[in-house]
């Protein structure tokens, strides 16, 4: 079943994605390509990128910058029409957790991946520790975004979703957090931005899976 009625997403791209894609001219698939906002980064440096959206609307807007453009449910994986090992990357940018059962879109996209061709990945950490004081506090509202998004259908944390991925038989090269440290708002005031950065490095090598906002994994496929 399509969808032609969920909201659009479009923005400016997810910055710490793109700078896990390495090399030059290389063939992307952007799964949950959105309104193609991560495409348009892609085409900009000179890759040439295809991707997937379940919304007609989104898919028109990102039509504007792929080679391809496919509306389908990932709930079935990947459109079959799709050619076994035709991408050096496969991006999957906060689309999982949308996914009730993922291990069909992970075996396509294995399909459609060259060997040795990588998966780059970005996940809501629901471990962060706001989250966790949340659920402490025995809050779970559902959202129009965020962590609780009412889209979601599943949670991952650091250690879950990286065993995920290696049970799928993909072998972590990258495997981080980003985020900011914890009242920023006050101590951006105290510190400068290079100093914050230095001691959120600090705080997520004490525990990525507690200070980490946003998972993110850069995987290679191994056939």
């Amino acid at each position: 079943m399509q969808h032609s009625d969920i909201k659009v997403y479009n923005n400016s791209g997810n910055t710490d994605v793109l700078s896990l894609v390495n090399g030059d001219h290389l063939h992307v698939f952007d799964v949950g390509c959105g309104a193609g906002s991560i495409a348009r980064r892609l085409v900009e440096k000179g890759h040439i990128a295809d991707g997937v959206t379940i919304s007609a609307k989104e898919l028109e807007e990102a039509r504007k910058v792929l080679r391809n453009g496919y509306l389908y449910n990932l709930e079935n994986g990947l459109p079959q029409e799709i050619p076994d090992n035709s991408y050096d990357v496969v991006i999957c940018s906060h689309v999982l957790e949308h996914i009730a059962y993922p291990d069909k879109l992970i075996a396509d996209i294995k399909r459609v991946l060259k060997k040795d061709g990588h998966l780059i990945v970005a996940l809501p950490n629901v471990f962060y520790y706001k989250y966790r004081w949340q659920l402490m506090k025995g809050s779970f509202k559902t959202a129009d975004a965020g962590i609780w998004d009412y889209t979601h259908l599943r949670w991952y944390s650091y250690k879950t979703a990286a065993d995920f991925f290696k049970t799928n038989n993909f072998e972590l090269t990258v495997a981080t957090v980003t985020g900011d440290l914890p009242f920023t708002s006050v101590l951006k005031h105290v510190f400068p931005a290079t100093v914050r950065k230095g001691l959120y490095k600090g705080l997520t090598s004490i525990s990525k899976g507690f200070f980490g906002y946003q998972l993110l994994y850069k995987l290679k496929n191994i056939k």
